[in-house]
C-alpha cells in the first residue's frame, strides 16, 4: 500500500491503489518500530471521529461557553438560562466529542405528551459542516421517539440558511414567521417535525 501525499496528523490513500473510495484519515496511534518499518499507525476516518452521548452535569460550563461562541451577545443563553433549560426534567441533551473534547450539543424538551421542542444547536466553528448537527439531531430525534414523542418544533433565525438547510434535510417544514422572536431584535421560522 503507498501513501499518495503526506501531511502533519493525517495521510491519504491514493485510490487507484486501493479498492475503495479516496479517504482522509487520522492517525490515532503511533506503535515502536516493527521490522523495517519506521513506525505502524492505526488510523480511523474523520466522519467516525465524532461521538454522541448524553449530557453529564459535568459538562454545563463548557456547554455554555460553546453558547456563547455559537450566539451574538443578547440572543445567547445566559447562565442562569442555560441552567433552566438543561436542568428541566423534561430536558434532553446530546452531547457530541472529538478527542474527548465537547465540540457542540443540542438541547430539547419534551413539554407535553407526544410534543417536543429543540432550544438550541451548537456546533464550534472549527467543525460545522461535518456532520455534527445532523449526528446531535438524530440523536434527539430518536431519544423522543423512545418516549412517543410525535412532534418536535424549533425556531431559527430567517438570516442562518445553513440551520435552515440541515433542518429542512431533517424533513422540518416552515410554518410560521414569529416577528422579533430573539431578543426583539431578528425574526425566526418556526419550524415542525412529524416524528
Amino acid at each position: 500500500m503507498q501513501i499518495d501525499s503526506v501531511r502533519v496528523g493525517t495521510f491519504r490513500f491514493e485510490e487507484k491503489r486501493l479498492p475503495f473510495k479516496r479517504t482522509d484519515f487520522q492517525c490515532k496511534e503511533v506503535f515502536p518500530a516493527i521490522g523495517p518499518y519506521n513506525a505502524i499507525m492505526t488510523a480511523v476516518s474523520p466522519k467516525d471521529e465524532h461521538q454522541i452521548r448524553m449530557y453529564r452535569q459535568t459538562d454545563f460550563s463548557e456547554l455554555h461557553r460553546i453558547d456563547q461562541i455559537c450566539f451574538a451577545d443578547g440572543i445567547a443563553f445566559t447562565e442562569p438560562e442555560m441552567l433552566f433549560y438543561l436542568s428541566h426534567p423534561g430536558s434532553i441533551i446530546a452531547v457530541a466529542e472529538r478527542g474527548g473534547e465537547i465540540v457542540g450539543f443540542a438541547a430539547g424538551q419534551i413539554e407535553v405528551e407526544a410534543s417536543a421542542h429543540i432550544f438550541t444547536l451548537d456546533v464550534i466553528p472549527e467543525v460545522r459542516r461535518q456532520g455534527v448537527g445532523t449526528k446531535l439531531m438524530r440523536s434527539l430525534h430518536q431519544s423522543f421517539r423512545d418516549r412517543n414523542v410525535k412532534l418536535v418544533d424549533l425556531e431559527v433565525s430567517v438570516r442562518n440558511y445553513a440551520a435552515q438547510r440541515l433542518y429542512e434535510r431533517l424533513q422540518y417544514r416552515s410554518v410560521a414567521v414569529l416577528h422579533g422572536y430573539y431578543r426583539g431584535r431578528e425574526d425566526a421560522y418556526r419550524m415542525m417535525l412529524l416524528l
